[in-house]
């Protein structure tokens, strides 16, 4: 078991010396000194050509009910072969030269990436890293080491090795209890940064060396379909994050549906909420990797005029952001030109008014698409131009399928809300060591997110919120999204959020906390409302917050902000 943190020396490397299946890795390498080595054995350019990706024809409209699709297709490809090592060698050999990943450090190209990935694997594997051990990778944001931290998570998941991202945003301590929970055997950092007893270290400079003299020997692939290759964490709005472990199968098929769905090929460059690395960079990279598209890892301009430059700078067609960045930039002065045309813009996270997409389709693009997914089983339904309703996410995407539940656990038919459920080839089938999530999500080969809507027959999906976030007003059942909706339509609300506080005669009262752009009043927040909304839907208190709390997703995080306001509105509620 893992015991104590201990801190090592900045240059210190606990495998260094050590005799390993492949011999004994020199200390000059571990150093990070340069030394003479023999030339990689292949030039991405004289790889030989890999087959093509097997087409079939597309799957058409997804199967609805509990009805079964067969093998898994992804609009005209069949994936049932590929792994996402397996998909940038496939790139690299038809395109090295194409970009693969983009920032203010440059460009690094599919070929290099391959190369490098592959160097890396040959070190790491001297080092003594075997399939299936569990990595923890400390990752940075300093441009020079987001190229690095790129090609050694490929190099990793070609060994085979299960991946642990450890993103900037995750506190040390959190870390290390992440790496207990997984039995990480590695942790991969820059520097001096501390690490449990019995888990080796391993410093991101020394990959520096390695990268510079090639690979010092064939490396083994290790990027089984079946075997895990990645650790992820749930959003956790809803709680504690829980622990995902992506198979090779997961994470591409995930990745690549998600790409086609949108239409995304390998002519594409893919801008996200937020750089690399980070959660959501990693699954916004991995889509656009899976379908030979590069990723463009900056960070999310503030105005329009900023996105502009950003735009045609780095060549994005591409981007996708949260609600609340969308409305930062609606809220900012046109650009001096035209906005650089971009093949989509989706908003992703959290939900978006119609009236925000439509300004969204006149200001920056009118190909403005919304998303709904989770982690657990990628992107669900996507919402294309032209179609936008309140409280309408999308179609499905192709492949995936739909169950609506009441409280009995009975399927409802096409139209009925209740519980929503999913299921597709790629999806993830639990939570790691955590049955009481696994049982409460994963039913019967289906997941339920925990969403409560409707799908119509038409395959279109209709959120009315979460089951934990329904607000129970003495039987009546209040959804916040719809509260939330038309608060967002007052000109001076810039963002808000709605949750259920505990009241000992009603259950639980509505209470909204909203940013304002000047003065604005209660009262004249309840009487906006009441041109919506009945008398009892209308939130009991208001609270002036100058920031909606949200997950990196853009999720609202509303038990937090609860809590920290919960002394304003224990009392006996203001009159409404």
């Amino acid at each position: 078991m893992p015991g104590k943190l201990v801190w090592p020396d900045a240059g210190a490397n606990p495998a260094a010396g050590r005799k390993s299946a492949m011999g004994t890795l020199p200390r000059a390498l571990v150093a990070g000194v340069r030394v003479k080595r023999t030339p990689a054995k292949r030039d991405a350019r004289e790889m030989t050509q890999p087959e093509p990706l097997t087409e079939s024809p597309a799957t058409g409209s997804p199967t609805t009910g509990s009805l079964t699709t067969g093998s898994l297709t992804t609009g005209s490809l069949t994936t049932g072969s590929l792994t996402i090592v397996a998909a940038l060698e496939h790139h690299a050999a038809r395109a090295p030269a194409r970009p693969a990943y983009i920032d203010a450090a440059g460009c690094l190209s599919f070929g290099d990436l391959w190369l490098a990935a592959r160097r890396h694997a040959g070190t790491l594997a001297q080092l003594g890293v075997r399939q299936g051990d569990v990595v923890a990778f400390a990752c940075e944001e300093e441009p020079h080491s987001a190229h690095r931290a790129l090609e050694v998570f490929y190099g990793l998941a070609s060994l085979g090795a299960v991946l642990l991202p450890l993103y900037p945003e995750v506190p040390e301590a959190a870390g290390v209890a992440m790496m207990r929970r997984v039995s990480a055997r590695w942790l991969v950092a820059r520097g001096a940064r501390p690490y449990m007893e019995g888990v080796r270290g391993l410093d991101l400079q020394w990959f520096d060396a390695a990268r510079a003299d090639g690979a010092l020997e064939e490396a083994p692939r290790g990027d089984r379909r079946e075997a895990g290759v990645l650790y992820g964490f749930t959003s956790g709005t809803s709680g504690a994050p829980k622990v995902l472990r992506f198979t090779h199968a997961q994470l591409h098929d995930n990745s690549l549906a998600s790409a086609l769905a949108i239409g995304m090929d390998a002519q594409d460059r893919q801008m996200a909420a937020l750089p690399w690395p980070s959660l959501v960079a990693m699954r916004h990279m991995m889509r656009a990797h899976a379908a030979g598209a590069g990723y463009v890892g900056v960070a999310m301009s503030e105005t329009r005029e900023e996105l502009a430059l950003d735009l045609a700078r780095h060549g994005v067609t591409r981007l996708s952001l949260s609600p609340w960045q969308l409305r930062r930039l609606l809220g900012s002065p046109a650009p001096a030109s035209a906005m650089p045309p971009l093949r989509s813009l989706q908003t992703i996270g959290a939900f978006a008014a119609p009236e925000e997409i439509e300004a969204a389709r006149a200001a920056i693009t009118p190909n403005v698409f919304v998303g709904y997914g989770c982690n657990e089983i990628g992107s669900v339904s996507l919402l294309a131009p032209g179609q936008a309703q309140p409280g309408c996410v999308g179609t499905l995407v192709p492949g995936m399928q739909w169950r609506v539940e009441d409280e009995q656990g009975q399927a409802l038919p096409p139209g009925a809300t209740g519980a929503l459920g999913f299921r597709a080839a790629w999806m993830c089938t639990g939570y790691e060591a955590h049955p009481e999530a696994t049982q409460r999500h994963f039913r019967n080969g289906w997941f339920f997110p925990g969403d409560v809507g409707c799908v119509d027959a038409q395959n279109r999906v209709w959120l009315r919120g979460r089951n934990t976030e329904v607000i129970n007003y003495g039987g009546l059942k209040i959804w916040p999204e719809d509260i939330e909706t038309v608060l967002k339509r007052h000109p001076a609300v810039a963002d808000a959020a709605v949750a259920g506080v505990p009241d000992a005669m009603a259950g639980q009262l509505a209470v909204a906390f909203v940013v304002v752009r000047g003065q604005l009043t209660d009262h004249e927040l309840r009487d906006f409302c009441a041109q919506y909304l009945e008398p009892a839907r209308i939130p009991r208190h208001f609270f002036g917050l100058r920031a909606i709390a949200r997950n990196a997703a853009g999720k609202a995080l509303r038990e937090q902000m609860v809590a920290a306001h919960a002394h304003k509105f224990m009392g006996p509620p203001s009159a409404g």
